[in-house]
């Protein structure tokens, strides 16, 4: 059996975030000295373990689009999967490449884009920009929101409230208080006249209004009437709904699938729901029908066809049949990525693949180590 002995924080701090002031007198430091220089270096290893890119930075972040975000005391930068130094440690904040550009805060408290050879794509020029998606930025301008083009251009004005990223060619923005939906040319498809609202799934959008949930389709209409307490996403046909206090499953047309009569439900991906009850957790299929028995005292969704389970203290996977692929032998298990899985160990944290076989071992020098992507972890060495 394998004991957890520590676990490392699973989440990391922004790339912006300040260190405390040294003391309650006297100037504050610089932003470049506002870091702290870590004792502990960040570096790169590959899927067989070994080094590759050598522990030279105070922080670090996943490869992304084929480069990563690093720091050298307060200053953020770009290495490339070679652990080149594309673009030097230079920027008060920096986040990844998406969509072939990244953003980037100056040290004048300004945002704007770089490419991946460290040109500026679009000047730092705004309050505060998001990620492109889908060819649009949301931006900040005197207190509103609007979005700019991949040239910088402001092509649907700082109007909104508040205003989220585009997807599927729509975008959530708050007037007035109330929520609706803008296509790509900044026009309203759904009138702001929600207290909440979700992407579409299934062809269906979550609204709340007057405390209750229900959904609209694309044209706006009201497909299933605001019912419902509590309404989760569709999923595979399926959306969770709170009746009494019970949740059950419902269908795109309304009509009740599985009775409300778990404690709690939630679409854990590949075509099943988890359930809870009586203080322990279960799968179902979208007939209702079992999947698993309800026995675990926890269930996570399914990443790359694997879910983590616990029994007592232990953990281990289920395959995508709902199987144990593994027994619960370890001390704590995260999501699969690229075919890995992160779990600890008595003696650390190490990866497993699908069939729980170890292929990194925990290392002594090892401090924290990260989930792979784009072919390499990050790990801090002792």
């Amino acid at each position: 059996m394998f004991l957890l002995i520590a676990v490392f924080g699973c989440q990391d701090q922004l790339a912006t975030t300040e260190g405390e002031a040294p003391g309650l007198a006297g100037e504050l430091p610089s932003w470049e000295e506002d870091f702290e220089e870590s004792e502990y270096k960040w570096g790169y290893v590959n899927k067989g373990g070994r080094l590759v890119i050598q522990a030279a930075y105070d922080d670090a972040r996943n490869f992304q689009e084929g480069l990563a975000v690093v720091r050298k005391k307060g200053k953020w930068g770009f290495i490339d999967t070679k652990g080149k130094e594309v673009i030097a440690p230079q920027f008060k904040g920096a986040w990844s490449f998406e969509e072939g550009i990244a953003r980037v805060l100056t040290f004048d408290g300004k945002m704007g884009f770089i490419d991946p050879q460290g040109s500026w794509r679009i000047p730092a020029v705004f309050e505060e920009v998001q990620d492109f998606s889908e060819g649009m930025a949301r931006v900040l301008k005197d207190g509103q929101y609007g979005y700019i083009d991949s040239r910088g251009e402001l092509v649907i004005p700082c109007q909104f409230q508040n205003a989220a990223k585009f997807q599927d060619g729509l975008a959530k923005v708050q007037i007035k208080g109330n929520y609706g939906l803008i296509d790509l040319k900044g026009e309203l498809i759904i009138e702001a006249q929600y207290d909440r609202l979700g992407h579409f799934h299934d062809g269906l959008a979550r609204v709340k209004k007057e405390e209750k949930y229900g959904f609209v389709n694309r044209s706006g209409e009201e497909v299933i009437a605001p019912d419902y307490e509590v309404a989760k996403d569709f999923h595979d046909g399926l959306a969770v709904v709170k009746i009494g206090e019970q949740y059950g499953l419902i269908d795109t047309k309304g009509q009740t699938v599985t009775p409300a009569k778990y404690d709690k439900a939630w679409s854990v991906n590949n075509g099943m729901w988890g359930v809870k009850m009586y203080n322990k957790y279960g799968l179902i299929n979208a007939k209702g029908e079992s999947v698993t028995p309800i026995k675990y005292d926890q269930l996570y969704s399914y990443v790359e066809g694997m879910a983590g389970y616990q029994v007592g203290r232990l953990w281990g996977y289920l395959d995508s049949e709902g199987k144990e692929a593994t027994p619960p032998q370890f001390g704590l298990v995260w999501d699969f990525k690229e075919g890995f899985a992160r779990v600890a160990f008595y003696e650390g944290t190490g990866f497993v693949n699908k069939k729980g076989q170890v292929v990194l071992a925990p290392r002594p020098n090892y401090l924290d180590i990260r989930d792979f992507s784009e072919g390499l972890a990050r790990v801090q060495v002792y």
